[in-house]
């Protein structure tokens, strides 16, 4: 039986109430934590969920074949010199994932074309060789780098060997290896030439020869760090012999030979550590397997092909497209190919880079009508993928994100340009685009938000006076606001709670003059009023809290001050409805705050990442690792991801593996915080976390909202929390 649409069954049901929302909602219901001490509609929504396809960007602003395409840590692409119309071109420019935009940056000391293009550890881009103004075969023995801080170009202190065609690869020591080549002679013929860069120096020094003069050849980092060079072509021959470089050795061996000669091929470093090598001259496909020094035949592509591109999606499948349009992708997991969908325009020469939202952008290139072209396109798997939606009518973070019983989300507060915001808006996941609601009552940063089983959400605290905590309530059936029921007891950075009952429990905070309530407190929609519950043993902020499928509520970890003394939570209390009590539990492995709490099918509620350490802001750090409460009342470790993270959000996603996205990175003992675009994926059923693709935006303080479609909407704080940002993306898992 075929697996159903989720976004084709949404289109259906799209006006329908989910009573059993409210409930799926409240381990969501997380306001932003506390500190410590106008573009265009960008036309990005696929025909279905899951449905791959090549889509149109707008076009570079020049014509360009044989150019190089490197992705910045910014998330732009940087274009780089190339052939246009008979001449090289020493012209850059960059493109802008999130708004589909090009704009020009400095160009190049000398123009170059089959040049090579790395970037290094420092952030800078390094080009050298190719060759310069008419004809292939006087090559470049120069280089440059570029600044993407400052748009410009320097020249290196030396330059490498001249040649062109080159292949380079990046070192695990930050040092650049370009190898082989094709050299001036008479006729331009290959070379064995290697060469080193180094960083720290800024200079070129040569390293040991490769023992076969080649080019069209391919170099690969592998996992071990060695690099892996294969294939390519003397004067003469098509080769199969392999050559492998050893860095801590300098020096190179003689590899196992592929099973056929190949020349223009691609090869590709999978997941599992195993390089695909595929066409050069034919269909066929080999696997080396560096353990071993092995190869082994793998499925043959649709087609021979030769000169084409590879790209390594996020979903560890292989992208492999040419000059006829066609693709298809390799997935390891068979070992078998199978076609996707065509490419808008067949090219050869194309500039290609994977995007952080898991996109294959292409750009450019030589048109089988024999022309030039500035065009450029995007290949979306569909699944592991961010794509841009319209952007939101007002910039903000700090804001809240609710799903509501039609599908749509409503986006209300938060902060923007001009302060604290009343304004709200709608996002709808069919047409990807966002609509205005009427104002809340008064301006809010960083409240709680829950839906109530009527369908109307409550939105709690945010307000600017801190004597006072005030609640109010949309209507989705009228787009309008009205007050309700103000706290009890005045707080901030408390959390909300949706009960089975249909009431929200509100649970810790900080009051004014430093004080930590460890009074709780529950609001009845039945008559809008609040009333006190069982009491907390411990006060705190910054922690997390979720409705468990028994239907207690379970809240872990945030901190509480002491004058200039921060004391980090382990401790875990459980709140039971029925006698509105607490119970302390078992603690946290790891005190934590600025964390992420979920309710899993199993049964299990899973922390995720946070922020650890007492002392000074120096001696604080993200965390990497996960931590599950199990229903028979003990923590047990949950994986690690691969990147550290605080006020990073996460969603449960349909097929109940836990989305985590973004958030900062604070390196403990520094000073130094890195925003994150980077995303991973935890899979219950093997306790384990996956990489998977970055979003399009830095963001840390966002919100990720499941929607109905099966994907996930990520909205706010792009570049950072005190940045507000409109520009809004969606992941599909």
């Amino acid at each position: 039986m075929a697996r159903p649409n989720p976004k084709a069954a949404f289109f259906m049901k799209r006006l329908a109430v989910v009573p059993a929302l409210a409930v799926l909602m409240a381990c969501v219901a997380c306001g932003a934590s506390a500190p410590d001490v106008d573009s265009q509609d960008l036309g990005t929504e696929r025909s279905a969920l899951g449905t791959p396809q090549w889509r149109a960007t707008s076009s570079a602003l020049n014509s360009r074949n044989n150019a190089t395409a490197t992705r910045l840590p910014s998330g732009q692409v940087l274009v780089t010199g190339g052939t246009s119309s008979g001449s090289t071109l020493a012209n850059a420019e960059l493109y802008q994932p999130d708004t589909g935009t090009w704009t020009a940056t400095g160009s190049m000391t000398t123009s170059r074309s089959e040049h090579t293009a790395t970037l290094l550890n420092n952030g800078k881009v390094l080009v050298a060789n190719g060759y310069t103004c008419c004809l292939a075969g006087v090559y470049l023995a120069t280089s440059e780098l570029f600044d993407p801080a400052t748009g410009t170009w320097t020249a290196t202190t030396n330059g490498p060997r001249a040649r062109g065609i080159g292949k380079d690869v990046l070192l695990a020591s930050g040092k650049v290896l370009v190898t082989g080549g094709a050299v001036s002679s008479s006729p331009p013929g290959p070379s064995n030439i290697v060469d080193l860069y180094d960083p720290a120096t800024n200079s070129w020094s040569a390293a040991p020869s490769l023992v076969t003069n080649r080019y069209r050849h391919t170099a690969t980092l592998l996992p071990s760090g060695k690099v892996l060079v294969a294939g390519g072509s003397t004067r003469t021959t098509v080769q199969k012999t392999v050559e492998v470089y050893d860095p801590t050795t300098n020096a190179w061996t003689a590899g196992a030979p592929m099973f056929l000669a190949r020349q223009y091929h691609t090869a590709t470093v999978l997941p599992s550590g195993k390089v695909l090598v595929a066409g050069g001259g034919s269909a066929t496909a080999e696997l080396y397997n560096p353990a071993t020094n092995t190869w082994a035949y793998t499925g043959s592509m649709s087609r021979s092909r030769s000169n084409h591109s590879a790209s390594l999606l996020p979903s560890g499948k292989v992208l492999v497209f040419d000059n006829s349009g066609t693709a298809e992708v390799y997935d390891p997991a068979t070992g078998a190919w199978s076609a996707t969908a065509g490419m808008l325009l067949g090219r050869s020469g194309g500039a290609v880079a994977l995007l952080r939202s898991g996109q294959v952008l292409v750009v450019g290139g030589y048109l089988m009508s024999a022309t030039y072209t500035a065009s450029a396109e995007l290949y979306d798997a569909g699944r592991f993928t961010w794509t841009a939606t319209a952007p939101l009518a007002t910039n903000r973070c700090g804001h809240t994100a609710t799903l509501l019983g039609s599908g749509q989300v409503l986006v209300a507060g938060g902060s923007g340009a001009s302060g604290d915001l009343t304004s709200a808006e709608l996002f709808d996941p069919v047409t990807r685009t966002w609509t205005s609601v009427g104002d809340m009552t008064e301006p809010r940063t960083s409240a709680v938000a829950v839906l109530l089983p009527s369908g109307q959400v409550l939105v709690v605290g945010g307000n600017f006076d801190s004597t006072v905590t005030t609640a109010e309530l949309f209507d989705p059936a009228t787009g309008t606001w009205t007050a309700t029921g103000s706290l009890l007891t005045a707080r901030t950075y408390f959390k909300a709670t949706v009960l089975a009952s249909g009431q929200v429990l509100v649970t810790g905070g900080r009051s004014d003059g430093g004080i930590y309530p460890t009074s709780t407190e529950l609001f009845d929609p039945a008559t809008g009023t609040w009333s006190v519950s069982g009491n907390l043993a411990t006060g705190r902020i910054n922690h997390s809290a979720a409705l468990m499928g028994d239907g207690r509520v379970l809240i872990a970890g945030g901190h509480y001050q002491v004058f200039t003394t921060l004391y980090r939570l382990a401790s875990t209390e459980v709140y039971t409805p029925s006698s509105g009590s607490w119970l302390t539990t078992t603690s946290l492995a790891q005190a934590r705050s600025h964390f992420t709490l979920h309710a899993l099918a199993s049964g299990d509620t899973l922390a995720i990442g946070g922020l650890m350490g007492t002392g000074s802001y120096i001696g604080q750090g993200s965390l990497a690792t996960a931590e599950k409460f199990q229903p028979v009342g003990v923590w047990a470790a949950a994986g690690a991801m691969t990147t550290p993270r605080h006020e990073h959000a996460s969603a449960v996603l349909a097929s109940g593996a836990v989305l985590a996205s973004g958030g900062t990175w604070k390196i403990g003992g520094s000073s130094t915080s890195n925003l994150q675009a980077s995303a991973e994926v935890y899979e219950p059923a093997t306790h384990t976390w996956k990489p998977t693709a970055s979003m399009m935006a830095v963001r840390s303080g966002h919100t990720l909202t499941s929607l109905p479609t099966g994907e996930v909407l990520a909205v706010g704080c792009a570049d950072g929390w005190y940045s507000g940002s409109g520009f809004a993306e969606v992941y599909a898992p």
